[in-house]
This record gives structure tokens, C-alpha cells and sequence, in this order.
């Protein structure tokens, strides 16, 4: 069975925690909502500003011809990037 959350006032739910570790979601993310078969289905919704995400996909490719990095270096400056597109 799932987890059974309650419709409060102007229609606002609580995800519980457990399920918001799983995803994870964060105070400020959107949610695209959806009616699937007889209920509602809540997806994490990223809205990335593409000329910003490009040129660092850009400036990447670029170091990553130019320098020898590690496997880790390589995951540490994709994980910054990735963050800077949810700011």
C-alpha cells in the first residue's frame, strides 16, 4: 500500500519524507502533475536555461580535450555544472 497524504486547505498535499529522499526532491523544485489512469501523477520538473547549460557543456569539452583529468575530477566539475542549472 502507499503512502496516504491529506488534501489541507487551496488543495496542497505533503510529500512524506521517505518518498522525497527517494526522488529527492527539494523546498523550491516544480512538480509536473498529470492525471494517469484514476489518479494524479507528480513528476520533478527541471527548467535549465539553455544558453547557460550550452556554454558549459561547452567550456567542459573544451577542458576535457586540453587537460588530463581523473574519472573523479571529470564527475566533480559535471555535478557543479549540473548544479548551477537548478540555480
Amino acid at each position: 500500500m502507499g503512502n496516504l497524504v491529506r488534501v489541507k486547505e487551496k488543495y496542497q498535499v505533503t510529500i512524506p519524507a521517505q518518498l522525497r529522499e527517494l526522488v529527492p526532491l527539494h523546498t523550491g523544485d516544480y512538480l509536473e502533475a498529470s492525471v494517469y489512469m484514476d489518479g494524479i501523477l507528480l513528476r520533478p520538473k527541471r527548467w535549465v536555461d539553455t544558453p547557460r547549460r550550452k556554454s558549459g557543456i561547452l567550456e567542459f569539452l573544451h577542458e576535457s580535450r586540453t587537460a588530463t583529468r581523473s574519472r573523479e575530477e571529470i564527475d566533480t566539475a559535471l555535478s557543479a555544472d549540473r548544479a548551477s542549472w537548478d540555480r
